[in-house]
Parts: structure tokens; C-alpha cells; sequence
């Protein structure tokens, strides 16, 4: 004679379908929330570091000329275009940019976002302070998409101290 268990069974071998359906919907109501505002930090994140690029190269340049004791050109790959990117050279002594004759130092990849307010090119002189243009300078970097306070402003005086700040994306 065969012999029937007694032990009842449970219900705990699975998800039951209403478990799951709650299950989704709490996550998709987390991805609706999370997904905008992680968009905004990558944008976030992506402002700041090419702002720290841009003032990394403004800080090498001015330690380069420094060290070399001679002035050291900062410009933009194209005219008045620091978002194609730019490049370090070492004075030839002239004073005056020659892209001929002033020895490459350093080129920096384009930048995705937009630079404006800034000037044609920065000369650190021997000391390390800023001789070309004759006034402090600021730079302002806008990522695409900017929201809120996303924009950097990198600033370099006339002592050649270069610093970043964020600043509202309508400034």
C-alpha cells in the first residue's frame, strides 16, 4: 500500500504573478525617476572634467614657462575656436605667435562642449603671469543640455593663477 505524504505544501517555490507585476512596476517607477537625473550627472561630470582639463593645461603651461624661464603660448587649434581643441607652444623669443617657429610642447583633443568669452590665445611669460591679454581672463565652458548650475567658468588672473567655478548655464 503506498503511502501519501502528510506534510502540507507551501507556497514558497516561486514569485506568484501579482508579486511580479509589483515587482516591475516599483522598478520601472525607479527608472523613470533615476534614469533623467543620472543624465545630469554624466553631463555634470563631463563639464567638470573638461574644465579641469582646460585649467591643467593652463597650470602646466604656466609651470612650463617657469621651469624654462621663457613664455609659453596657450592657443586654439583654430581661430578663436578653443572647442577644436588646443595646444602649448614654447616661445621662440620673439614675443610674438608664430605656429612656424614656436616649438610645440603639448595638443589637447576637441572639447563637447561650447567655450565662449574666451581670448585668442593666453601668453605666460618667464615668471609665470599672464602677459597677453593684458587683463584677467574667463573662460566659460557650456556642456550641450546645460541645466542649472552645469556651466564652469575657468579664470586666470593677471598673476597667471588660474581657477574653475560653476555657474548657472544662463550666465
Amino acid at each position: 500500500m503506498a503511502t501519501q505524504s502528510t506534510t502540507p505544501r507551501t507556497h514558497g517555490d516561486g514569485f506568484t504573478l501579482l508579486e511580479l507585476m509589483v515587482a516591475i512596476a516599483i522598478l520601472a517607477i525607479i527608472a523613470t525617476v533615476g534614469v533623467p537625473a543620472f543624465n545630469n550627472l554624466i553631463r555634470d561630470n563631463s563639464a567638470k572634467a573638461e574644465a579641469n582639463l582646460l585649467l591643467h593645461s593652463i597650470h602646466l603651461a604656466r609651470s612650463e614657462a617657469v621651469k624654462r624661464g621663457a613664455a609659453i603660448w596657450i592657443s586654439p587649434l583654430t581661430a578663436n575656436n578653443w572647442s577644436s581643441g588646443w595646444e602649448i607652444r614654447i616661445d621662440d623669443g620673439n614675443g610674438a605667435f608664430n605656429s612656424a617657429t614656436d616649438t610645440l610642447f603639448k595638443r589637447f583633443d576637441p572639447l563637447r562642449g561650447t567655450v565662449s568669452n574666451a581670448p585668442a590665445r593666453l601668453l605666460i611669460s618667464a615668471q609665470g603671469t599672464l602677459t597677453s591679454p593684458s587683463t584677467a581672463v574667463a573662460f566659460k565652458l557650456k556642456p550641450s543640455g546645460c541645466q542649472n548650475n552645469e556651466q564652469r567658468q575657468i579664470s586666470v588672473d593677471r598673476s597667471g593663477r588660474a581657477s574653475v567655478q560653476r555657474i548657472s548655464c544662463s550666465s
